[in-house]
C-alpha cells in the first residue's frame, strides 16, 4: 500500500505553493516566505543555527524507502525528519541575521499554513510505513 506515501508527496508539494513563514525585520517590516523559497534557501539556515530544513533529506529518503517497500527504515526516517523539523519551534522569535554582514536582523514571527502542511507531509511518512507494514494491500 503506497497511498500514504503519495499523500505525503502531495502534501509536500502543496506546502511549496503556499506561505510557510512570516519574518519580521528589525524595522518591523513583515516578509512572507513561501514554501518553495524555504525549500530553495533553507539549507543556508545552518549558518544561523537553524537546522529544520535538514528534515527534507530524511523525508526524501523515507519516501524512497517506502516506495521500495521497506517500511521500518522508512518509518525511522520519518520520525527523524519530524524531530529535526520540530527544532524550528525553538527558533520562533529568535533574532537571526538578515544579511551576510550582520547589519540587519530578522526573526521568525509566526508559522503560516505552509509550515503545517509541510509538517503533515513529514508525519505521513511513519503513518504510511505503519500502514504498509500492518495493513494488507487491497
Amino acid at each position: 500500500m503506497r497511498t500514504g506515501f503519495y499523500v505525503s508527496a502531495a502534501l509536500f508539494f502543496a506546502a511549496c505553493c503556499i506561505p510557510a513563514l512570516e519574518f519580521r525585520s528589525d524595522r518591523n517590516v513583515p516578509d512572507i516566505m513561501f514554501g518553495l523559497r524555504a525549500l530553495a534557501v533553507g539549507w543556508s539556515g545552518v549558518f544561523a543555527a537553524v537546522f529544520s530544513w535538514y528534515a527534507n533529506p530524511f523525508w526524501f529518503l523515507g519516501m524512497v524507502l517506502g516506495l521500495f517497500r521497506k517500511p521500518l527504515p522508512a518509518g525511522i526516517c520519518g520520525v527523524v525528519a519530524i524531530a529535526i523539523a520540530l527544532t524550528l519551534l525553538s527558533d520562533l522569535g529568535r533574532v537571526l541575521p538578515a544579511d551576510e554582514g550582520g547589519v540587519t536582523h530578522t526573526s521568525i514571527y509566526r508559522m503560516l499554513p505552509g509550515f503545517y502542511v509541510w509538517m503533515a507531509s513529514l508525519v505521513m511518512i511513519p503513518v504510511a510505513a505503519i500502514l504498509q507494514k500492518f495493513v494488507p494491500a487491497i
